[in-house]
């Protein structure tokens, strides 16, 4: 596979000069770099998380045979879901259709349901944490926070905490922001880095709701960790995975797509 970089670098030095993958820059000659020999470095890896709402310029690519409810809002975006400029960047990705199903991307555990508040109204609030092993990971955070917002607070209220939830389970179904018809649906998803799950708090807005801290965590942009199956291209193009009930993912590395897709027919 080495062999490949200096005609992977040569197709890349042409494409950057004519600005077809502009503001991609180094990045994407580390990503193709990466391609070429397999080993991904740190460097490459820190940028591709985007930590802190850094922006990573991943975007999620759907496969061709499913039809998958696309995402509407990217990590680090100034662009919400209505095409309006946001007053900061974006946290997660927003995606999905009014009464779409939300899967679990992964193996994990419910720790906390709850009523959050985020400015547009109440609204439930899922929070699961996934471990190392649940992702099929041998090394990195030893957790993952998985954190799903804008959600109908009936839709959840039965899960409990520490109740274990199965990669592609049903935990959800997309609604709007507040429960407000004047907000376009959509599913709000957060994932972060943890270090220690035991340093996990809460807290109590101004407007009265809970939301959680944890000072061992940091945020990261969701398409990462739908990208550690099968890796991103030199584009920064992540492709999709859809939930298939009868596959077997006991070694399958990362998230898979959190919204229910459908196998075209034909």
């Amino acid at each position: 596979m080495t062999g490949q970089w200096p005609a992977v670098a040569a197709v890349l030095a042409t494409a950057l000069a004519m600005g077809a993958v502009a503001g991609c820059g180094s990045i994407c000659l580390k990503l193709a770099a990466a391609e070429a020999t397999q080993m991904p470095t740190d460097a490459t890896e820190e940028k591709l998380k985007g930590y802190d709402i850094t922006s990573t310029g991943l975007e999620p690519r759907y496969p061709r045979d499913y039809v998958c409810p696309a995402l509407t809002s990217l990590y680090a975006s100034w662009i919400d879901v209505d095409r309006t400029r946001r007053d900061e960047r974006h946290s997660g990705i927003d995606g999905g259709r009014l009464g779409d199903a939300i899967l679990a991307p992964a193996p994990g555990t419910v720790r906390r349901v709850w009523v959050a508040d985020w400015g547009q109204g109440h609204e439930g609030a899922l929070l699961i944490v996934h471990t190392r092993e649940d992702l099929n990971l041998s090394e990195g955070s030893k957790f993952y926070y998985a954190e799903f917002d804008h959600l109908k607070y009936g839709d959840i209220s039965g899960l409990k905490e520490g109740q274990r939830i199965a990669r592609g389970e049903r935990i959800a179904s997309v609604y709007r922001p507040g429960g407000k018809r004047r907000y376009l649906p959509e599913v709000h998803l957060e994932v972060y880095e943890v270090g220690e799950d035991d340093a996990l708090t809460w807290g109590v807005s101004e407007r009265g709701t809970e939301y959680f801290k944890n000072p061992t965590s940091r945020l990261i942009d969701p398409l990462y960790l739908l990208s550690l199956e099968v890796r991103p291209s030199w584009r920064l193009e992540v492709p999709i995975t859809p939930f298939e009930p009868q596959r077997d993912y006991s070694v399958f590395k990362g998230f898979t797509y959190f919204l229910s897709c459908r196998k075209r027919s034909g």
